[in-house]
């Protein structure tokens, strides 16, 4: 991670000006820039061509939904909330658009799907997992956990439970295309129709073997209705669903779809382990099958038939995308152009297109019957964990959980995946440590087991300067700049120090005499006006430099509290400690001597930065805890919270030098008065974020972490109080 003046250096230079003049009153406060969250790498779990359009709709975590007119560029719509989404239907006029999903989320469009609102729905206590709308009608029906049975008759816009007498989870809803009537299919074998749109139902649990499993989907083949299940098992019904005969094959598969192939008369089902199971007499006998590609079975998670090549293609996990011309009999690669976990295939007849989607926000497509595909959407499965800006070439760069460094030129909208080659790829490095090189011509990322890495100013390529093995116990958890010496310093846990003064070319190791073996050096901080390094961790451990990192002496803290975070207030001079158990110590002799303030808190504090406009130093840390001093930090108070998350970074927001907060649960927080009040600012997730950057051209905002999130600013604002 890069030292706290780096993180800062962009907004400093637009406001050091300001700095060292008198706090803004609430009238002065400059104006609230508002964002439009983006999440970048969502799971898509749905897809849909939205009927009586060419819309094309994909959806699934973090209340994301993607929408396309051609089936090749696809942009976000306007949603409310970060609710993972489990479907999304259409009436038949293609009209009116709802989307369910958790927490009793009712989202509804009447602009095809570009812009959603929040339906009037108080039954919260369910994830709903289906939604259909009674054809020609205005009554749309939902279901979920709990027995949550929920109907609207006003098209969507307000929503009552209607009383199931149940608590099982219901996991389908269908309406039966010949009948017209609502099918409904749960846990515990619970399968049911309702013949007046969903006003009353009648509901009955299937004999079966135990354990029970659940009714997951429903489909219609001439005369025969058939209905998934797990452990092998599957329904069919000629009846239109009054009553229904339980089969179970020989796979223990959780079917996962189905599909007809018209020109051999059959019907197949694939599963979770790469099985298939094939009738060709209408569900009167069934054969089990089974798709290898490469010696491997993969979970399949989507088949379709594709009317151009007459074949089905069936599509999963780990690239898998098989091909068959005969009916299910037989199968075989369609193609090698597929990566990644692929949640469901969209069959886009009106332009002869197919659509994959899935993991990381990836969407592919194909005008070839599947032969070829063209990522559209990069899969970008990552954990990361920080993000920095290029020197040059205006980019953004990430690095990852599991080696990866990703490298975004449009603000943080798309990104692409950088080659790097690793001694050992069966150990790619834990890159929690990014910044410039002094000279601004290079980038440099460190992490355990023990590998630095250096790139050219864009951040375009990148080498392995130095790494050492996994069994010697090497982690280099942070990296500190040395501007007025040109040294860099990768901060390792054991204390062997490793310092470039070339620009991260080369590097030496410079140890700290720890007394013990143990992994005590977590983090550190480098004072440009004290000519001091300072680095801290378990049980109180520090050191400090004044030689540009060439020795290094162990200090006295004071305490044997683990230390998470170093600052040094360059206004002043002054140096501060912080940790667990609201452990907060300051120095005023560049870190030679500590003393312990109390802090108010007892939460791990973990960072620490400080507010141009009025010089307060803002402290925080876990379940969101903030503290505020305005005296140099020799008395602290502690500052009401919008979270309950980790607080990890801090920064000062573009154009306006409000600061910034950014954490885990999606948190994401803004203060306009040099940190006295906190507003929470929406990230579309509750997922966890480690890191965030600006796009110096834009104003936008990127967040990283479990997700990537890009704000996109809005042009004017609002003024006044912060949380307001």
């Amino acid at each position: 991670m890069a030292h706290n003046t780096a993180r800062l250096r962009a907004a400093l230079i637009i406001l050091s000006a300001l700095a060292g003049t008198t706090p803004c009153t609430a009238a002065a406060r400059p104006p609230a820039p508002v964002y439009l969250p983006q999440v970048i790498n969502p799971e898509l779990n749905g897809g849909l061509l939205v009927g009586g359009s060419n819309v094309l709709l994909v959806w699934g975590s973090d209340g994301t939904i993607l929408r396309s007119e051609d089936g090749v560029h696809w942009a976000h719509a306007v949603t409310p909330g970060s609710a993972d989404l489990t479907r999304v239907a259409a009436n038949e006029r293609g009209d009116v658009l709802i989307a369910v999903g958790a927490s009793g989320t009712v989202l509804r469009s009447t602009d095809a799907g570009r812009t959603w609102q929040a339906a009037n729905n108080t039954t919260m206590d369910t994830d709903l997992r289906a939604v259909v709308n009674q054809p020609g009608s205005r009554t749309w029906v939902s279901v979920g956990t709990n027995g949550r049975v929920l109907r609207s008759i006003d098209d969507g816009r307000k929503w009552s439970p209607i009383d199931s007498q149940l608590t099982v989870t219901f996991q389908t809803l269908f309406v039966d295309p010949d009948t017209k009537a609502m099918l409904i299919g749960g846990d515990e074998g619970m399968v049911g129709y309702s013949k007046n749109a969903g006003e009353s139902w009648h509901i009955t649990a299937l004999t079966m073997p135990e354990p029970a499993t659940p009714v997951t989907a429903f489909h219609r083949f001439g005369k025969l209705l058939l209905a998934t299940s797990a452990l092998g098992r599957f329904l069919t019904s000629e009846d239109d669903g009054q009553s229904w005969d339980l089969l179970q094959s020989s796979t223990k598969a959780f079917f996962t779809d189905c599909a007809f192939d018209p020109v051999h008369n059959a019907i197949v089902m694939t599963g979770h382990n790469g099985d298939v199971l094939r009738s060709a007499d209408h569900g009167r006998s069934w054969q089990d099958g089974e798709i290898v590609l490469d010696g491997r079975k993969n979970f399949l998670s989507a088949i379709r038939f594709d009317k151009r090549s007459s074949s089905l293609l069936a599509i999963g996990q780990g690239g898998a995308l098989a091909r068959s011309t005969d009916g299910g009999v037989s199968w075989g690669r369609a193609s090698d152009g597929v990566h990644g976990d692929v949640r469901g295939l969209i069959n886009d007849t009106t332009r002869n297109r197919l659509i994959a989607f899935g993991t990381g926000g990836m969407v592919l497509s194909s005008t070839d019957s599947g032969a070829r595909w063209t990522a559209d959407r990069s899969a970008l499965d990552f954990s990361l964990r920080e993000i920095e800006p290029t020197p040059r070439g205006n980019a953004l760069i990430a690095t990852s959980r599991l080696g990866d460094v990703i490298r975004s030129v449009d603000g943080g909208a798309s990104w692409r995946s950088l080659p790097i080659t690793y001694p050992n790829p069966n150990t790619p490095p834990d890159l929690r440590g990014l910044t410039v090189a002094p000279s601004g011509e290079a980038l440099v990322a460190v992490g355990p087991p023990g590998a630095i890495l250096r790139s050219n100013a864009d951040g375009t390529t990148w080498d392995v300067r130095h790494s050492t093995p996994i069994e010697a116990e090497r982690a280099f958890l942070w990296v500190l700049v040395d501007q007025r010496r040109k040294v860099l310093v990768a901060v390792e846990a054991r204390g062997a120090m490793q310092v470039s003064n070339d620009d991260g070319v080369s590097w030496q190791v410079s140890s700290i005499p720890i007394p013990q073996e143990r992994f005590p050096i977590w983090q550190g901080m480098v004072s440009a006006r004290g000519g001091v390094m300072l680095v801290a961790g378990e049980a109180g451990v520090a050191a400090r430099s004044t030689d540009g990192a060439r020795q290094w002496t162990l200090i006295d803290t004071g305490t044997r509290q683990d230390l998470y975070g170093s600052f040094a207030n360059e206004a002043t001079g002054t140096f501060f400690l912080m940790g667990a158990k609201g452990t907060l110590l300051r120095s005023t002799d560049l870190g030679v001597s500590w003393r312990g303030m109390t802090s108010g808190s007892t939460q791990e504090l973990r960072r620490m930065l400080r507010d141009p406009r009025t010089g307060a130093l803002v402290c925080f840390g876990t379940h969101g805890s903030i503290l505020r001093s305005q005296d140099d930090g020799l008395t602290w108070s502690v500052v009401p919270s919008v979270t309950d998350g980790v607080l990890r970074q801090g920064m000062l927001e573009p154009r306006t030098g409000n600061l910034l907060l950014v954490g885990s649960q999606g948190s994401l927080l803004r203060s306009r008065d040099g940190g006295h009040a906190w507003e929470a600012l929406p990230s579309h997730t509750v997922r966890h974020f480690y890191s965030m950057s600006v796009d110096e051209r834009s104003g936008d905002i990127v967040l990283a972490g479990e997700r990537i999130v890009r704000l996109v600013r809005q042009s004017g604002g609002t003024t006044g109080r912060a949380n307001q």
